[in-house]
Order: structure tokens, then C-alpha cells, then sequence
């Protein structure tokens, strides 16, 4: 099989924790031929759904964990299948790498996740349609809206929907000084935020559960806040660990799997915090090296071989 990799610069990774060199090591070691697209390598010519590539070879190891071959340009379906792992910021850029990529399905090319999957779920506003899961919570640009929701919940937290690891996150209070300088830049921008009310455990850890073709692993990786930080995400600065799923784990997972299996989300990574739903990431969900490395699971394997089976 032919495997293309859409993913951030591959030289700017960390080889021991990244979760796409996982799955091209496994994939490797499978005796799949893989190749490396970059984002800003995929194009339309006239209609031929296209890129930019080269074929790669890869290892853990901290010298050299890649090694990528001639450059060269071709049309979509010279691949079998392509996993897209383009990194979040989730804008125009790339919404407009998931139409070049819903092209080469129509060619026959196996994409995963789904390319118009990726379009319509949000991974901050999925969790709207599970309002059973989740904490209190409103979308908005709205100064007024916003600063209503927050004086009836004392403390909340923003998140901007497009953004990923933590970042643009911030915890708010009613008594803040600067509360309505944060609200004044918002409503100047006209960029609409998530706001949910704050939910304590938060320092305790949250959880992200890798999910494959819907099914979990028994497991989720805790990631838990360091120093004054609430924030948990790895790229903040949290520390990773492993811990059985709990009866709520598993009852928020079997509430969005049909329709992860209905849209054609083959991974994703869900959020949990405390005995809330906080995001549904179908970009490039993270934490299968945290998984491996503590528990021996190995999801990456796991995830080629359930491409595998589409062949």
C-alpha cells in the first residue's frame, strides 16, 4: 500500500512523544511504501486534486528520525491512502486542504479522517450535540452575551474554537480587573469564543481517550496541570498519565461512537473533564506514545491495521 502523511514539518517534531511518527513507523515496519506531504504542498491542477511529496523513511532515533527521498509532484491518486494530520490552527488554509482532499476520494483514494468529516465537526462545537455531557456553556463574540453568562457563573473558561494545545485558552472571573478589557478585545475582533463554566477538577487532570473506529482501549491518557497552570495540555507543559476509563469515561464514549462510525472518523481524540465532555479532536489527535510508552498499547498498529482492512 501506498501511505501518504499530511503533516506539520516533520523536522520540527518531537520523535520520542509525536503520535504521526508513530503511525508511520508502524506503517513502516508493516512494509507499506509511506510518503511525506507537507500542508502547504497540496494543490489543484485544474481539477486534478494534487502534490508535493517524497517518499520517507523513519525510526526513533534522536539524530536522524527521518530520511526523505527526490521530491516529486503527481496527482492524488498515485496514494492508496492518505491520513491527514495537518495541525490546528482549524482555518481557510485548512478547510481548503480538506476539499483538495475530498477531490482525491472521488478518485478513489482512502482519506482518513474523512475530509469532509473534518469540515463539519468542530472540535470545539461537536460537543454541542451532546448537551447531556457537557458543562454550562455558550458560543458567542458578544460582549454583552458573554459578560451575562460569566456574572451567572462567577468563573469560567474561553477558548478560542480553532486553536489546539491550550492555546488562546484563559480562565476568567466576574471580579477580574481586566474582565472587561478581555471583553472589549473580543467584541473588537468579532471572533466568536466558547465559553464554559469552569469546572474545578481541572487540576485534577483531563482525560483524552483515543478513540479507533469508535472502539477505546480501556485507557486514557490523564494530563494533569503543572505549577499555577490550569491548563492540562501537553504542549502546555502538563504531565501525562495513563488510567483505566471510569463508568462515565465509558458512557460519554458510547454516546458519540455511532456517529464518529457514521461520519467516517476513523481516530479521534476525546476529552473528558471530571464527568464532562470538553472537545471531540478528529484533526490529529494526540497521546499514542504516552499510551505505548506506560502501558504497552499500541494504537498506532492498531490504526494501520484498521486501514488495512479497507484494502
Amino acid at each position: 500500500m501506498k501511505l501518504a502523511f499530511v503533516m506539520n514539518p516533520i523536522s520540527q517534531i518531537s520523535y520520542k512523544k509525536d503520535s504521526t511518527l508513530a503511525m508511520m513507523v508502524e506503517a513502516q515496519e508493516k512494509g507499506h511504501e509511506i510518503f511525506y506531504i507537507e500542508p502547504n504542498c497540496l494543490f489543484f491542477n485544474s481539477n486534478k486534486p494534487c502534490a508535493e511529496f517524497s517518499p520517507i523513511s523513519v525510526k526513533y532515533e534522536e539524530s536522524s528520525w527521518y530520511e526523505k527521498g527526490k521530491n516529486t509532484i503527481s496527482s492524488l491518486d498515485f496514494f492508496d491512502a492518505i491520513l491527514m494530520r495537518q495541525d490546528p490552527p482549524f482555518d481557510m488554509d485548512f478547510i481548503n486542504n480538506t476539499y483538495i482532499l475530498e477531490a482525491a476520494t472521488k478518485l478513489g483514494v482512502k482519506v482518513f479522517n474523512d475530509p469532509k468529516a473534518l469540515r463539519d465537526n468542530n472540535e470545539k462545537l461537536a460537543i454541542l450535540d451532546y448537551p447531556s455531557l457537557i458543562t454550562d456553556t455558550i458560543v458567542s463574540s458578544s460582549k454583552e452575551i458573554i459578560k451575562d453568562f460569566i456574572d451567572k457563573n462567577s468563573e469560567v473558561v474561553i477558548k478560542p474554537l480553532g486553536l489546539m494545545g491550550g492555546e488562546g485558552i484563559k480562565r476568567l472571573h466576574r471580579e477580574d480587573l481586566d474582565l472587561l478589557e478581555t471583553l472589549d478585545l473580543i467584541d473588537e475582533k468579532k471572533e466568536k469564543m466558547m465559553i464554559q463554566k469552569f469546572i474545578p477538577e481541572v487540576f485534577e487532570g483531563d482525560k483524552r481517550v483515543i478513540l479507533i473506529s469508535g472502539e477505546d482501549c480501556g485507557f486514557a491518557v490523564t494530563r494533569i496541570p503543572q505549577g499555577d497552570d490550569f491548563r492540562g495540555n501537553l504542549a502546555a507543559g502538563g504531565k501525562a498519565e495513563v488510567r483505566e476509563l471510569n463508568d462515565r469515561d465509558l458512557e460519554i464514549v458510547n454516546a458519540i461512537k455511532p456517529k464518529l462510525i457514521e461520519n467516517g472518523i476513523l481516530v479521534a481524540g476525546i476529552d473528558i473533564l471530571g464527568s464532562f465532555l470538553t472537545e471531540i479532536n478528529i484533526t490529529s489527535p494526540t497521546c499514542f506514545r504516552e499510551l505505548y510508552d506506560q502501558q504497552g498499547i499500541n494504537l498506532a498498529k492498531d490504526l494501520i491495521e484498521q486501514i488495512e482492512k479497507v484494502f
